[in-house]
């Protein structure tokens, strides 16, 4: 004798989609904050210090999640009394379209010199970044404000946006929180990037 056992319509539905994950409403990894930690095999950023003066030149990278973003070289330089932010960089768009390799179109040469954006705001750099590098007095063992094991922003999903032609091509490859490029024509061979994250003060 055979029991038949009647299983609604509707809870079949629902079998049907468990499992499925919206992936289009994950951001892309790519998406947030980045910060150069070696260019051509040199760690970065590069910290000179004599006497009273300290000057570090760094090189970030951000990436919004429309996959648009900018790419800038930016300085910060200490001198008895006196402190001087500076930054210079270009707009970038990201494709993202063979993950985890990604293809960076920079509209503006800032490795050769060229047609740049220059800033002269405090946004340039932080004092968490200040912080994170010269005698490691932060206590972070040296990442400072870039982190380990930061996830990307919770964000949504993203397109390629529009823009003009680029005069340099990054090719990076990205593995968790590091993204490792390479620049055409113009630029470094090879320059390896950390994801920012925050860090939070200790409890006191």
């Amino acid at each position: 004798m055979q029991h038949r056992i009647h299983v609604p319509a509707l809870a079949l539905l629902g079998l049907s989609f468990t499992g499925c994950p919206d992936d289009e409403d994950k951001p892309d990894p790519i998406v947030g904050d980045w910060s150069a930690i070696q260019l051509d095999g040199e760690k970065f950023p590069a910290v000179y210090s004599e006497g009273s003066y300290t000057a570090i030149y760094g090189l970030r990278l951000t990436v919004e999640d429309d996959l648009a973003g900018r790419i800038d070289y930016y300085s910060v330089v200490d001198y008895d009394d006196f402190s001087y932010q500076h930054s210079f960089g270009s707009d970038l768009v990201v494709d993202a379209g063979a993950a985890p390799t990604y293809r960076i179109e920079v509209r503006n040469d800032l490795f050769g010199g060229g047609d740049v954006d220059y800033s002269d705001t405090a946004a340039a750099a932080t004092s968490e970044a200040y912080d994170s590098y010269g005698d490691d007095s932060s206590g972070t063992g040296g990442d400072g404000y870039l982190g380990e094991g930061s996830a990307a922003r919770e964000l949504a999903a993203s397109h390629r946006p529009i823009l003009a032609p680029a005069e340099v091509v990054l090719t990076c490859t990205l593995e968790q929180d590091v993204l490792t490029c390479a620049a055409e024509p113009n630029g470094p061979k090879s320059v390896v990037f950390k994801r920012k994250v925050e860090v939070k003060p200790a409890d006191e």
